[in-house]
């Protein structure tokens, strides 16, 4: 007998939709950061063409991604849970280690995104 999922609540609906919001924001901050590599690549300021171009696609593919991972959680898809915990627990410790050479309010944004992504993600609710 095939075992269906409990059907979430409004709560879990709406934690679900928050996780995607602020996974969607964070891919779009990333693929800024691709641009602006790009961009300095462009006008020559690079120190490395190779380098800046490698770190430009590493971030692209962060991009793809963590875009996959907004969609999941939008359609509250089982899988897409994981990856955005994951992903934002590596976020909290740059967000604390950034206090000390970021201004504060770019560090506190980091730290603070980090971890509501990760509560939302968590209380959404058990995915099937």
């Amino acid at each position: 007998m095939a075992m269906t999922a409990p059907t979430p609540t409004d709560r879990q609906v709406l934690l679900g939709k928050v996780a995607s919001v602020l996974v969607g924001a964070e891919a779009l901050a990333i693929a800024g950061f691709a641009v602006f590599y790009l961009v300095e690549l462009v006008l020559g300021e690079g120190s490395d063409p190779m380098i800046v171009l490698m770190s430009a696609l590493t971030m692209v593919v962060f991009v793809v991604g963590l875009g996959y991972v907004s969609m999941g959680l939008w359609r509250r898809h089982p899988r897409a849970q994981a990856p955005a915990i994951a992903f934002n627990f590596l976020l909290v410790p740059l967000g604390i280690a950034m206090f000390q050479f970021a201004p504060p309010l770019l560090a506190g944004t980091i730290l603070v995104t980090a971890v509501a992504t990760i509560a939302s993600a968590a209380l959404m609710g058990r995915l099937a």
